[in-house]
């Protein structure tokens, strides 16, 4: 999600694929659906959209994935699982798992600018090497959360989040259940509001954790 929040900072729009896993995850933290439109909008428009455009050719989407339009389904986030095995990313895209879809050399320089030790990130490629892709990012969050053993098997970006939170929150619990792949929707630990400021500054503080001078998604 890192990747995915730095080119929706920096190109102020994201494909489809983005849009959907982005999208996703913050529904996934407790993003109402006016929360959302909000969002996406205010991030467009960064990027010079006229707002028309983006009533008429993104708003139906994000009412679509919050269950309000066509089938009425009510979306859930992507799993790791369903991240590393679907719709892998082309050019131009930042979806996708970087632990899968990231070349190798690619993914070096993204571990060190992420202030990951030599070797840690030897670890981390051998464990890519070997398609443990998984394991890999619970080592990477093992390592920006230091700690020693999380003590738990990572497989959904919702749960790298709330476990990420409950660290930084200082060890408070969190319903591990409520983010495993395949199931209902993961209930959110930020508490919803009117204002979408509170539970996207906790989306930047986890995303914040080695990634230095990221800017509030909302300001």
């Amino acid at each position: 999600m890192r990747q995915l929040h730095k080119a929706l900072r920096e190109n102020h729009h994201l494909r489809h694929g983005g849009r959907m896993q982005y999208g996703l995850f913050l529904k996934g933290i407790g993003l109402t659906l006016e929360q959302a439109l909000q969002f996406w909008k205010q991030e467009f428009i960064r990027g010079k959209m006229d707002p028309d455009k983006f009533d008429k050719g993104y708003s139906y989407n994000i009412r679509h994935s919050y269950g309000k339009e066509g089938k009425r389904t009510d979306y859930t986030p992507y799993s790791c699982m369903k991240i590393i095995l679907t719709n892998t990313p082309g050019q131009g895209d930042y979806h996708g798992c970087p632990f899968r879809h990231s070349d190798p050399e690619l993914l070096r320089q993204k571990l060190q600018a992420y202030k990951i030790p030599p070797a840690g990130i030897s670890q981390i490629l051998d464990l890519v090497k070997g398609t443990h892709y998984q394991v890999a990012c619970q080592k990477f969050f093992e390592m920006t959360h230091n700690v020693d053993d999380c003590g738990f098997s990572l497989s959904h970006p919702n749960q790298f989040f709330f476990e990420s939170q409950r660290i930084l929150s200082g060890g408070k619990d969190i319903k591990k259940d409520s983010v495993q792949p395949e199931t209902p929707q993961p209930k959110p630990s930020v508490q919803r509001s009117k204002d979408p400021s509170s539970t996207l500054d906790s989306l930047s503080s986890a995303l914040d954790m080695d990634l230095e001078e990221l800017e509030e998604l909302l300001q």
